[in-house]
């Protein structure tokens, strides 16, 4: 990506006695812009190290430019205003590790409530896939849970197809990503995922690990089906239609009336 894009969030400002500067930088995923978006994907595609991912974000949303290192610090500048005017100072190791403090959101990808909007011209669906059928929704769960597995980025891709869509709706035949975008659509993803375990608690339960390598997907998607349809195969349609968020309900209120089934009868 090109990193000469401006992303600085606010200019700094300064106290009156001019000894104090105050910096300013997004505090959670919602305050980032989309520049800003694409760039911490950037970074967290790039370095697994997230104390440089946060330093990175620090020194660009901030607006701060390096000079040089000394024994006290980092010798630094800001420009004050759009003439380009310069205002120097030093910044000490300690005080780095105190302000990058902020950027702790990045740590927990599963509140991360925020996506790229476009991707190569394609537009986001619902960031949430509220108004998503529950045919797409079957088809992204697949293609997640591939890529989990086997960890090649075409599973990403064909994930990307249907959470990015062209301005009618349809989707598109093939979509071209790089890096910080293919991690953009796994995390976005991810926090849905998360949304939903909250959402509906007795249908998504985690799996044991020693029984994950077991999981069988198509057996899972076969069984919500015939939940839903309850064995008639002419409502398949219906229910591939339906919105996701709908269908689902009607899952977890089945798996909630299963548990108390189980809990009354088979004690």
């Amino acid at each position: 990506m090109r990193l000469t894009k401006i992303l600085r969030t606010k200019r700094p400002s300064f106290s009156d006695d001019k000894k104090t500067v105050n910096f300013f930088g997004p505090r959670c995923w919602q305050e980032l812009n989309q520049d800003q978006l694409k760039y911490v994907l950037f970074l967290l595609s790039t370095y697994s190290d997230h104390v440089v991912v946060k330093t990175y974000m620090f020194l660009r949303f901030t607006g701060i430019h390096v000079i040089s290192r000394d024994r006290f610090g980092w010798k630094c500048f800001v420009r004050t205003n759009r003439l380009g005017k310069r205002r120097f100072f030093t910044v000490e190791p300690w005080q780095i590790e105190s302000l990058i403090g902020q950027f702790a959101y990045i740590d927990n990808y599963e509140m991360m409530d925020a996506r790229l909007e476009k991707i190569n011209g394609l537009h986001a669906v619902d960031q949430e896939l509220h108004g998503f059928r529950f045919a797409d929704y079957l088809n992204t769960e697949k293609y997640y849970q591939a890529y989990n597995i086997n960890k090649n980025d075409r599973f990403l891709e064909q994930l990307a197809l249907f959470l990015y869509r062209k301005k009618n709706g349809n989707m598109a035949r093939k979509i071209k990503m790089d890096r910080a975008e293919l991690l953009g659509v796994y995390l976005w993803y991810s926090h849905v995922k998360y949304r939903f375990s909250k959402a509906f608690p007795h249908f998504f339960k985690k799996i044991p690990l020693e029984s994950a390598g077991t999981y069988d997907f198509v057996q899972s998607m076969n069984a919500q089906i015939r939940a839903l349809t309850e064995g008639d195969v002419t409502k398949e349609d219906l229910i591939f239609n339906t919105d996701c968020w709908r269908a689902l309900t009607e899952l977890d209120q089945k798996a909630r009336e299963a548990e108390e089934f189980n809990a009354k009868y088979n004690k």
